[in-house]
């Protein structure tokens, strides 16, 4: 059997939502409430937060009905005298199962030596047990070494690549779910790994033609994901897949 083409079909979509520069006790407090009144626990486990670093703790200690994520980790390992880092060890310390690497906000366009920094907190947190978000868009792939190659296929179980297109950050203009689909299969074939997501302007409008697609395995949200609303829909979408 293919577990490539068969993956996304008997596992869970996943919800991944990214705050950004965004958050507040409030709003931690808000989800973890309308987590614990949805009637399917499989919509809770199958939601992620990547929220900022300070706010980890903090919701990690309210034991949520959703898993929680970074939005980064450090190039170095374990702890040391490395002032204002975050390293993926601490973040196992605290219960974090997810990070996300690579983000277009984050990464300095067309800069090979950002593509082995991001090789660098790949391993990192692989090493440590994360699952690793990896983004992947038009501009990083085309840096993406025969080294990171390798790590991917290693650790293909632990590790979900969100296609971000650069063309859909942000803009409201996504990709037909036809050329959606060719990027996944492209994506699973060339690096081995069966999750891909789908990252760029998702909300609960388009979420339903996205998920739809066999080969997505859930989706990465922006701005959207701060809405209480726009996420409990999303999950309402994601429970028909």
């Amino acid at each position: 059997m293919n577990y490539l083409i068969f993956w996304p079909l008997c596992m869970p979509k996943l919800t991944i939502c990214n705050w950004k520069m965004n958050g507040s006790i409030q709003l931690i407090d808000s989800f973890i409430s309308i987590a614990a009144h949805l009637p399917n626990d499989t919509a809770c486990w199958n939601l992620v937060i990547a929220m900022p670093d300070i706010f980890l703790a903090y919701a990690a200690s309210k034991e949520p009905r959703f898993r929680l994520a970074a939005q980064d980790c450090s190039t170095y390992s374990g702890f040391g005298a490395h002032t204002g880092e975050i390293s993926a060890d601490m973040l196992v310390d605290i219960g974090i199962r997810y990070v996300i690497l690579g983000h277009s906000e984050r990464r300095s366009h067309g800069d090979g030596a950002e593509a082995e920094l991001i090789h660098v907190k790949l391993a990192n947190a692989t090493r440590c047990g994360l699952i690793a978000i990896l983004c992947v868009s038009d501009d990083y792939e085309s840096q993406i070494t025969k080294q990171t190659e390798s790590l991917l296929q290693v650790y293909h179980d632990k590790i979900i690549l969100a296609y971000e297109p650069v063309s859909a950050i942000g803009t409201g203009c996504l990709p037909s779910a036809a050329d959606i689909r060719e990027t996944a299969v492209r994506l699973q074939q060339r690096y081995k790994i069966p999750r891909v997501i789908y990252g760029g302007s998702v909300t609960s409008t388009n979420a339903l033609d996205i998920l739809r697609v066999d080969e997505i395995s859930g989706v990465l949200v922006g701005g959207a994901s701060l809405k209480i609303d726009e996420v409990s829909a999303i999950l309402r979408i994601q429970e028909l897949m």
